[in-house]
């Protein structure tokens, strides 16, 4: 059964979990099978884990995609956003305004001026 959902997901990227016939998963859910998150692994299991971890570019965009889910889910889909929503969203957009200045060239021509 878990093979079977497996090779769906290797062939279009959307799960049909046969509890629910036929309806998709979410990126985000967990599918049947072994798909234990690597803190429930014990220390002597940590290679056969990596070795059952689908390293290719298709898988890991679905990584990228079930965790961009997994976020989203988390503090983007929320009934009413707290304040980490709002904090986190700032902290992001300072981040990236203070790199685009840096990059772009604002700060960095300005750190060796002798008067300002």
């Amino acid at each position: 059964m878990a093979e079977k959902i497996a090779e769906t997901v290797a062939r279009n990227g959307i799960a049909l979990h046969p509890k629910y016939y036929g309806a998709k998963l979410e990126p985000g859910m967990k599918l049947p099978g072994d798909t234990r998150l690597f803190r429930d692994i014990k220390l002597c299991e940590v290679p056969q884990w990596i070795m059952k971890r689908n390293f290719t570019p298709l898988g890991m965009w679905f990584w990228v995609k079930r965790l961009k889910w997994g976020w989203q889910s988390k503090y983007l889909h929320v009934r009413a956003p707290k304040g980490h929503y709002y904090a986190q969203l700032a902290v992001c957009a300072s981040i990236a305004f203070y790199l685009s200045e840096y990059i772009d060239g604002g700060i960095k021509h300005e750190r060796h001026r002798k008067y300002h």
